[in-house]
This record gives structure tokens, C-alpha cells and sequence, in this order.
């Protein structure tokens, strides 16, 4: 156990110690991004906005071009769009030391990643080693061997001067940035209670579907969980930063000594030909896959769940993927925090395009109180959210989010940009991003023969 307190604390010296050399100060132009591989979505999602730091010409790095093709779709939809259009200039290089040579190169000094789950580590480690900072999508690392991997990157990334952030985007939805505030809010919510394993006194869960409507995108290997990961290292990874984010905001979490994984388990999603064609668009299930294939059934350990203690607090996240959505559906958000004042809740079914924000009052506290207490929430909520309110929906009170308050641009690499210029990430950022990989690569271990 010291061992494990006295490593962290070196990576988290060394870190913010040397992370005073990339010499990013916010200069216009000054920020040169590289592509990696992109083949997922998130990708573009640093692109979005195009920042005053950021240099139009991005440097993109891939086998080829079929693979990544949709990411230079969304590249051309934000050039033109309407309102505020991009001018990235996109420069691409295609072959198969595509990883050699953008190290050689190192035409930038921010390396976004942002596809194949089981490729990310070793190009984080060949970023971090080349000098440039790194800005990731989840999950970073998909096993244990890939976390112990992942602790020594943070170390390399101090001794080199350049950070490396995990890309949280669930952190900055209004719904979420909400709650946040409400659970710090003494008066109405009260202090967390501990809760126990059999009912944690906080959850997050979630539904996804691999198929949305309109045409398939995913590919192949994205059902492979040796290249995606099981769901319980994968979609969990922004469950148990939510937890983090708004139970224990700005407070730095050791693995070592603050978490205790309590049990584990992994399920399966079962898909037709029909249905994984729908997905991808490819006619049917390639050979790449057929050892989780029988009797033309596509077997994908997509579900899982995991209990935990983080601070002596009983915590717990679900996941759970279809295959497809219904006519009224789309992803689902369900989740709770148990407060010894309140309840706070979000709470979606399907047919509800947003997922709702509700309250419920603790059995031992007066109506009259509550109320009181309610009213005052709601006044100081509305300084930072304007317009926001609330309505008596039986035994909750739900929270009214005005839809014009959600932001319609991902955030989070604006706050990275931050980070690299100001050189003021704070130190929970590293610490929690390890905690959390170690929840999930410690609950696939004891998940394994543990199905259900």
C-alpha cells in the first residue's frame, strides 16, 4: 500500500513539477493539432469551434482513407455550415507506418485520439514519448495491463512537460452541470450519506444502442471487445467520472488508498445479421468476428455493472446496450444521489428526448422546510442558469431546464486549451483519471466468469 501511495505521488509531482515546458501561451496559431487514426466521432469534437490558439491546418495520420472517412465528413460539414463555419485546412498522410511517421514528423504539439480502443495506449505512449500533449477519447486503456501502462505515460508525460486529458464530455451537459450544483447545495441536499452495497447512495446508469436510424456507421471491429473493450471499461469510464466529478468535486481520489472495487459483473448483447448490418452497413458479419459468432447470433459483452466504494461512500454504475432503438427512442440517462435532505435524481424513459432532473424530499424533513429550502435553490440556480425553474410531479419536484441553456458546442477541449496555456490543471484531474481506470480494469478482471 505505501508502495502504491508513494508511486502516485511521484507521477503527480513529476507531472505538475515539469509542466511548464510545452511553451503554449496562447498566442494565435500556436496550438498544431494532429489526428490520429480517427475513427470515431469524437474526433472532430476538437475541432468544433475554431479556437483563436488553434492553427488551421491539422495534420491527419491513418493507414487509409476508409477508415477515417467519416471524420473528414464531419471536417467538410463544419466548413460549411452556416453559422460560424470552420477553415481547417486538413493535410493527410496514409500508409502503414502511419504511427512512425507522425512521430518523425511531429508537425504539431497536441495529439488528438479518438478511435480503436486497443490501439490508443501505445499511441499515447508514442505521443507522450515524442513530447506533445495528448487529448483522448474514453477509454484510455481497456485491461490491466494497459492501466499499469497508462500510470507510467502520466509519469513520462511530467518528465516531458506536457499533459494528457481525458475527454469527459458528459461533464459539461446542462443536466449534469446542474445536479452538480444542487448536490452542493447543504440546505436542500443535505451531505451524502454512505449508503450500503445492496442500495448505493449514488448511481449513474445508461442505455445505448448500436443502431440510431439513418445509415449504419460503425465499424466492424467496434463489436470486438479485444479492440473496443467490454462496456464495463468502456461507457463506464464517464459513469464513474460523473460520480467523481459531482460527489467530490476538486478533490483529488487515490486509487490506492480512497477506492475499493466491490463486485463486478458483464452481460451480453445478442445481435442478428440483420441487426449488425443495420449498425454498419456491411452486408454481413465479417470473419474478424467469428469467434464470437453462433448459430448466426453475434455475441457482444456490451452490458456490465460495478459497485465500488470511493471515499467511504457506496457508489455503483450500470451500463447496458440494444441493438436497436424503438420508433420513439434514443439513448437513455438514469442516475441518483442520496443526500440525508433530498434526493436528487435524472430519470428518462423512452418517448422523453431529454432526460429529466427531479427531486425528492427526505421522509424526516417538513414540507414547509423542504419548500423553503426549495425556493431558495432555485433562486441562487438561476444567478448561473436563468430561466431555470421547477413544477410538483407527485412525489418529486422537477427541475425545468430551458433548452436554450445547453450549449450546442462540445466544451472540453476549449477547457484543455486552457489547461495548456494557463499550465493549471488541477492535480485531481491525473489522480481521478487513474482511479477511474482502475475501477474499470479491476471490475473486468473480477467480472470474467461472471456473467449474467
Amino acid at each position: 500500500m505505501a508502495a502504491k501511495i508513494l508511486f502516485l505521488s511521484i507521477v503527480l509531482f513529476s507531472f505538475f513539477a515539469c509542466s511548464n515546458k510545452c511553451g503554449i501561451i496562447g498566442k494565435a496559431g500556436e496550438i498544431h493539432l494532429i489526428q490520429l487514426d480517427p475513427t470515431h466521432s469524437h474526433a472532430a469534437a476538437a475541432q468544433s469551434d475554431q479556437l483563436s490558439a488553434l492553427d488551421t491546418t491539422v495534420y491527419v495520420y491513418a493507414p487509409d482513407i476508409g477508415a477515417v472517412s467519416s471524420y473528414f465528413e464531419q471536417i467538410n460539414n463544419l466548413n460549411s455550415r452556416k453559422e460560424n463555419p470552420t477553415k481547417w485546412n486538413e493535410v493527410s498522410y496514409f500508409g502503414n507506418d502511419y504511427l512512425e511517421k507522425m512521430v518523425s514528423d511531429r508537425k504539431g504539439n497536441v495529439v488528438v485520439l479518438a478511435g480503436n480502443n486497443r490501439l490508443k495506449i501505445n499511441y499515447i505512449e508514442e505521443s507522450i514519448g515524442a513530447g506533445m500533449n495528448v487529448f483522448s477519447d474514453k477509454p484510455m486503456v481497456i485491461n490491466a495491463a494497459g492501466f499499469q501502462r497508462l500510470k507510467n505515460a502520466y509519469h513520462k508525460a511530467g518528465e516531458k512537460g506536457v499533459l494528457m486529458f481525458d475527454m469527459m464530455t458528459e461533464r459539461y451537459s446542462l443536466i449534469n452541470k446542474v445536479q452538480k450544483s444542487l448536490m452542493q447545495d447543504t440546505l436542500l441536499f443535505g451531505k451524502l450519506v454512505s449508503g450500503s452495497q445492496e442500495h448505493p447512495a449514488v448511481m449513474e446508469s445508461s442505455v445505448h444502442h448500436f443502431y440510431r436510424g439513418g445509415k449504419g456507421t460503425r465499424p466492424a471491429w467496434y463489436f470486438d471487445v479485444l479492440q473496443q473493450g467490454e462496456g464495463i471499461v468502456d461507457v463506464t469510464t464517464h459513469l464513474i467520472d460523473l460520480t467523481f466529478w459531482k460527489s467530490f468535486p476538486d478533490q483529488v481520489i487515490d486509487f490506492s488508498t480512497d477506492i475499493k472495487v466491490l463486485s463486478a459483473r458483464h452481460g451480453p448483447v445478442r445481435l442478428t445479421t440483420h441487426e449488425f448490418s443495420a449498425a454498419t452497413s456491411l452486408p454481413s458479419i465479417p470473419s474478424s468476428l467469428e469467434k464470437y459468432v453462433k448459430d448466426s447470433i453475434l455475441t457482444v459483452y456490451a452490458n456490465g455493472s460495478i459497485t465500488y466504494l470511493v471515499k467511504g461512500i457506496y457508489s455503483a454504475v450500470n451500463v447496458e446496450w440494444r441493438p436497436a432503438t424503438p420508433p420513439d427512442g434514443n439513448d437513455l440517462r438514469n442516475a441518483y444521489a442520496e443526500g440525508t435532505r433530498s434526493i436528487i435524481l435524472i430519470r428518462q424513459e423512452y418517448g422523453q428526448k431529454r432526460p429529466l432532473l427531479c427531486i425528492q424530499k427526505g421522509e424526516a424533513i417538513p414540507e414547509a422546510e423542504f419548500k423553503t429550502q426549495l425556493n431558495l435553490s432555485i433562486g441562487r440556480l438561476q444567478k448561473n442558469y436563468p430561466g431555470v425553474s421547477y413544477s410538483e410531479e407527485g412525489d418529486f419536484v422537477q427541475i425545468i431546464l430551458p433548452s436554450d441553456l445547453e450549449s450546442s458546442h462540445d466544451q472540453t477541449f476549449k477547457i484543455f486549451t486552457e489547461y495548456l496555456i494557463n499550465r493549471d490543471m488541477p492535480l485531481w484531474e491525473v489522480s481521478n483519471t487513474l482511479a477511474k481506470y482502475y475501477i474499470t480494469t479491476t471490475a473486468l478482471e473480477m467480472a470474467q466468469g461472471k456473467a449474467y
